[in-house]
């Protein structure tokens, strides 16, 4: 499957052959100026709006936090519940209550007035996998996350932009904190396959735990910072992931033993801003 691929598609149109024999000079003249007379025009805010996700549903939608490490989940509701999201937040979760909580969320009537969906994920792991609190291997499977909200497992989200933001606390002894900052189109992860997914996937070593447990993510922080921007969340949110990218950038240029690691890959069909323009 193709991503980042916007597809437009016009109506076939036919004309039925006419029941008596049409002289063709006139077809080729009369009626060929007819057809110069037929315009068809669309107001400029039907196109519009037929480029960008609605986003007008009070609240937009149910913003899932799961955070296993404890760090973060404070800055994320109050930026979420700013965005008008439902937040429920869940702290703390080992594997099965974690599956349990997907399953038991994707199934909430919630999700068919909306207009959007937001999941949060902060544990350890891999880069496929993460570990919760119990540090079950090979851990809950990140491929499997977005299973439980495809239009067939929660069609009430069926055509609806899924966004999912994943802080990753890499324990593999395979990390290598110097990879590329962005790897979009790598190996490490394949999601997304379903349409209208966004999906956000940062990792760093472990061992900044080790030396600092209370810190929050700067990956997740920032991210908080830019959507509480009055001026930003005006942006779309792929342009909001472009200062996103810069600030890692830098932040990774100048502290060499904290290296975040950042994914993104998307199936979005339309642009998409958190604050209805």
């Amino acid at each position: 499957m193709n991503t980042n691929t916007l597809q437009m598609s016009l109506p076939k149109l036919s004309l039925a052959d006419p029941p008596e024999p049409v002289n063709k000079e006139r077809m080729n003249g009369a009626c060929a100026v007819q057809a110069e007379q037929i315009h068809i025009s669309i107001p400029e805010t039907e196109v519009q709006g037929c480029n960008k996700y609605r986003m007008q549903s009070k609240p937009l939608g149910v913003c899932l936090i799961i955070d296993c490490i404890g760090n973060d989940a404070g800055l994320l509701m109050k930026t979420f519940k700013s965005l008008h999201f439902e937040v429920h937040c869940r702290l703390f979760l080992n594997m099965d209550a974690v599956m349990h909580d997907l399953y038991e969320t994707a199934r909430l009537r919630a999700h068919k007035d909306a207009d959007c969906f937001v999941c949060i994920l902060v544990s350890r792991g891999d880069h496929q996998h993460i570990f919760c609190t119990d540090h079950i291997v090979p851990g809950f499977q990140l491929e499997r996350l977005k299973d439980f909200f495809t239009g067939e497992r929660c069609p009430d989200l069926l055509g609806k932009p899924k966004l999912f933001f994943i802080q990753n606390y890499v324990e593999s002894p395979n990390w290598q904190g110097n990879a590329s900052l962005t790897e979009a189109d790598g190996d490490l992860c394949t999601i997304p396959q379903v349409a209208d997914v966004f999906w956000s996937h940062c990792t760093l070593d472990a061992s900044v735990l080790e030396r600092s447990p209370c810190s929050s993510s700067y990956y997740l922080s920032t991210l908080a910072g830019l959507l509480m921007d009055p001026q930003k969340r005006k942006l779309s949110l792929l342009d909001i992931f472009v200062e996103l990218n810069n600030r890692i950038y830098e932040w990774n240029r100048i502290n060499s033993t904290e290296q975040y690691l950042l994914l993104l890959k998307h199936t979005l069909r339309k642009k998409l801003f958190l604050t209805d323009k």
